[in-house]
């Protein structure tokens, strides 16, 4: 071999040592990268493209009336789902599935042209709907079982309970005041392919124990109590051609709420066809001028703090009486009324006098123990504060129009909680359901 064979072998022989050193140094970096800086993003890719994890929620609590009937409940309905890579012809089956569900059949092909294994079709279907899918036996559309926010009294209490979603949530009323209890904790369903691509059962686990599991609610209400009130008002709107009405009974020496109706009814069942301001529980929501109802909350000051007897007399300015720049008026003129014809014959003027004597700070003092101008802390969603202004703002008219009910605004639950009081030797309860 010449030299200068020799030096081309050398040549080559270090060129390819030199090359193999360059891969072998290349290899490592990327077995480094994948294993120590990209390992863990890895793992959890691969992890996700081999398990999926299931979530099932347990059956939602019942709610009940005090005497164990049942008010809200839970039932297993079908609905419609379907593995889209499993549908050769999306247009026909979105055109059968139309027709079987009365579903538009663009919308369904919009689902249907998802990726993935799994979409929704329709939930919560009807039986008569079902038998239509079921009859098509398409392949890649499934019908399963799922559970139903079911109200078996219809209307009755409609506000009162509110309803639950399509996901089990409660979105207004007990519903969703305690939710947190009535749906309960989910439960979780770990499953991992094979290298076929076959689903493997691996584990099942919760996220909590059987003492977080959905809980039933027991409410105060009396269902036939409810009913005989709901009736009445229904009776007493129509009657008086009303807009709506309010009516609450409770046991003013425990704080029970036995009834609480609102007119306008709806039927939960089918909420999403009444409009969103009939779902409201105007009972804690809506605020109004009590009125002459107010009156007796004056009175009770009045005596507690001794400014006057209940014999005592005054002089109702034959019906009309000037007070800054209003002239308060009653209905009926009078002269001279005791303090118990006041409230027998529910004289503005006369209240007006009395609430003079008292003053005006007094007089706040006793509203607002009747927690007038707070929340009751009834156990509803949504409850309102009413409207007090505080009494350094009161003018003379102020202070004479919040004497017979105007100028502050309540709502029903407050003005039935201050009422009870009264009747409950003046042992304020609060009020819940």
């Amino acid at each position: 071999m010449t030299d200068k064979s020799k030096k081309w072998l050398r040549f080559r022989t270090g060129t390819l040592l030199v090359f193999f050193l360059v891969l072998f140094i290349a290899l490592i970096s990327r077995a480094f990268q994948l294993q120590i800086l990209s390992g863990e993003t890895l793992k959890a890719k691969a992890q996700r493209q081999h398990t999926k994890t299931l979530q099932f929620q347990p059956e939602r609590g019942l709610i009940l009336d005090r005497n164990g009937e049942k008010l809200a409940a839970s039932i297993m309905v079908d609905s419609v789902c379907a593995n889209p890579s499993r549908i050769n012809n999306p247009g026909k089956v979105s055109l059968k599935l139309s027709s079987a569900l009365g579903v538009k059949k663009k919308t369904i092909r919009k689902r249907l042209s998802k990726s993935g294994n799994f979409c929704w079709i329709a939930r919560r279907i009807s039986p008569a709907q079902a038998g239509n899918v079921s009859a098509l036996n398409i392949d890649g559309i499934y019908l399963i079982k799922e559970p139903k926010r079911f109200y078996p009294n219809r209307e009755l209490a409609g506000q009162l309970l509110g309803f639950a979603g399509l996901d089990s949530t409660g979105l207004e009323g007990l519903e969703l005041k305690y939710d947190g209890y009535l749906k309960g904790e989910p439960e979780k369903f770990l499953w991992e392919k094979d290298a076929k691509g076959k689903k493997i059962y691996v584990e099942r686990s919760s996220t909590a124990g059987k003492q977080n599991e959905s809980c039933s609610l027991i409410l105060t209400i009396d269902g036939r109590i409810q009913y005989l009130v709901e009736s009445q008002l229904k009776e007493a709107v129509e009657k008086t051609g009303s807009k709506g009405g309010i009516a609450i009974v409770m046991d003013p020496r425990t704080g029970e709420i036995l009834a609480m109706a609102n007119v306008p009814v709806f039927n939960p069942n089918t909420f999403s066809s009444y409009p969103s301001g009939t779902w409201r529980n105007r009972a804690i929501t809506d605020c109004f001028d009590p009125g002459s109802t107010f009156k007796p909350f004056l009175a009770a000051g009045a005596l507690e703090e001794g400014v006057v007897d209940e014999d005592d007399q005054f002089y109702c300015e034959d019906g009309a009486y000037v007070v800054g720049n209003k002239t308060i008026r009653d209905v009926k003129k009078h002269k001279e009324l005791s303090f118990r014809e006041i409230l027998k014959y529910s004289s503005n003027i006369g209240a007006v006098k009395v609430s003079e004597i008292l003053g005006k700070e007094k007089f706040y003092q006793y509203i607002r123990k009747f927690k007038f101008g707070s929340k009751t802390g009834v156990d509803l969603p949504g409850e309102s504060p009413g409207i007090l202004r505080e009494h350094e703002n009161w003018t003379k008219v102020d202070m004479a129009t919040i004497a017979f009910g105007q100028g502050v605004s309540v709502t029903a639950v407050q003005l039935i909680t201050a009422l009870s009081a009264i009747a409950n030797d003046g042992v304020l309860m609060k009020p819940y359901i």
